[in-house]
């Protein structure tokens, strides 16, 4: 029971008995150890060794090692800068040579091996990407600042749940889910060079950082700006100088959208080689120190592009910006394929009215003698006159009748229709629809018959 209320009191006053923390070769960690107020008078120090009481002040003669006593918050910070492998073990934050189990705190660390930012390059007028990579999966607190003397003069910071934060010409992007934070810097000049440090803040136990060096050029070898002309949809050429420094780096364009730099990217990695077949196509020249390529798919939306070079850690410098000015309006493209569109559909009705009106004309020349002929009553149609091309033989008894035999439904029946070198008929077939009148006239300057069907008979 003494022994849960003494781990209760220590956990209320904050002070922890033992912690793990996990650091980067290259880069550095700050350990925070609390204590109880009664020792915020004595002698603090930082050792390294099996038991508190037997270790040792670890010695440092690089200067890697600093310690800050906060009397007024009870708190001692260690901060150990340039880790490697050989700094993990197990270290204590001691307030006192006093005995008590409360006067010291253990902590256990690990150094990772790691490629820590050394130096960044970038160029006046143009902006840098700074990639820092950590295995922290949960959220975070970032912080970048920039040191001038003994102090370090914060730049931007983030609180725990900000996935990216915009702060003037600086930019946060941390992106949890790869381990990657990301810091842009633009428009940069040469008042930006010096030393920087990223802060991340893991716990309230500690903070892992990364410091680097940041070096702004103004080499007058490549334009910091061209301006180019396209039409909408159409493409154009580019052509961007480097420095003879970046021969062996990786080049790219990237396309600007908005704060984000670069939110698409196509790089090339080998000397006269073209980039894979996309969008944009990069052609490097190492030897003429030349970056030219094309854009295709010109837009207004997309029209601010930067060419630049990326360093093996990744880290990416900006040199060139590329301003494309599109001619003509982005409507261009859907009016010509409305009008394109309809000019076909005028096409199509024009001919099958063409066609509409060749069959009308040739069922017109059809209704001669000897022709067929289509007789119709309303909106009902009527079979057509077949020609049979035989003259029946007519009444001897009646020279002004010629007969032919008029076969219906109903039975057979003759006719007689007088006009004979007028009118000669062979057989009448009616086939009679249900919904169409009992019948059709057909008139030659004589009287008149009514047929449902007629079949044209000539000599």
């Amino acid at each position: 029971m003494r022994i849960i209320l003494t781990f209760a009191l220590l956990m209320i006053s904050g002070v922890v008995r033992s912690m793990n923390v996990t650091g980067y070769s290259g880069g550095g960690v700050t350990i925070t150890c609390k204590y109880k107020t009664k020792y915020a008078q004595n002698a603090k120090s930082f050792c390294r060794g099996d038991q508190s009481s037997t270790c040792s002040e670890t010695k440092d003669d690089s200067g890697r090692f600093s310690l800050y006593d906060n009397t007024s918050s009870a708190v001692l910070k260690v901060t150990i800068r340039n880790l490697s492998e050989e700094d993990s073990g197990t270290y204590y934050c001691t307030f006192g040579k006093t005995g008590d189990k409360d006067s010291y705190t253990e902590v256990n660390l690990k150094v990772i091996t790691d490629q820590q930012i050394r130096t960044v390059r970038g160029y006046s007028g143009g902006n840098v990407i700074i990639n820092f990579k950590y295995k922290m999966k949960h959220k975070n607190n970032v912080e970048v600042c920039k040191t001038a003397a003994d102090q370090c003069l914060t730049v931007m910071n983030t609180n725990r749940t900000a996935e990216q934060k915009h702060d003037g010409r600086f930019s946060v992007y941390n992106n949890r889910s790869a381990d990657l934070l990301r810091v842009f810097i633009r428009e940069l000049n040469v008042n930006d060079s010096g030393k920087y440090k990223i802060t991340v803040k893991v716990s309230e136990k500690y903070s892992v950082f990364s410091e680097f060096n940041l070096d702004i050029r103004d080499d007058d070898c490549c334009e910091k700006s061209i301006s180019l002309s396209a039409a909408a949809g159409g493409s154009v050429n580019i052509s961007c100088k480097y420095p003879q420094s970046h021969r062996k780096d990786v080049k790219f364009l990237c396309r600007r959208s908005g704060d984000d730099l670069c939110a698409e990217e196509t790089s090339v990695k080998e000397s006269r080689k073209w980039s894979p077949e996309g969008k944009i196509q990069l052609y490097d020249d190492r030897e003429k120190q030349l970056l030219t390529g094309s854009i295709s798919h010109v837009t207004e939306q997309h029209s601010e592009y930067w060419c630049g070079v990326q360093s093996d850690q990744g880290h990416k410098s900006f040199i060139t910006r590329v301003l494309i000015s599109v001619t003509g309006s982005s409507l261009i493209i859907p009016l010509v394929l409305f009008f394109l569109v309809l000019i076909t559909a005028g096409l199509l009705l024009l001919f099958f009215c063409k066609k509409h009106q060749s069959q009308g004309g040739d069922s017109s020349s059809q209704t001669g003698p000897g022709k067929h002929e289509v007789v119709s009553h309303t909106s009902c149609d009527y079979e057509e006159i077949k020609d049979a091309h035989k003259q029946l033989p007519t009444n001897p008894s009646d020279s002004n009748c010629v007969y032919a035999t008029v076969q219906k439904a109903t039975g057979d029946s003759q006719c007689c229709i007088t006009s004979a070198e007028d009118l000669n008929y062979a057989v009448v077939n009616f086939h009679k629809k249900s919904d169409c009148p009992d019948s059709v006239s057909s008139r030659n300057n004589q009287d008149y018959s009514e047929y449902a069907a007629v079949n044209h008979l000539t000599a």
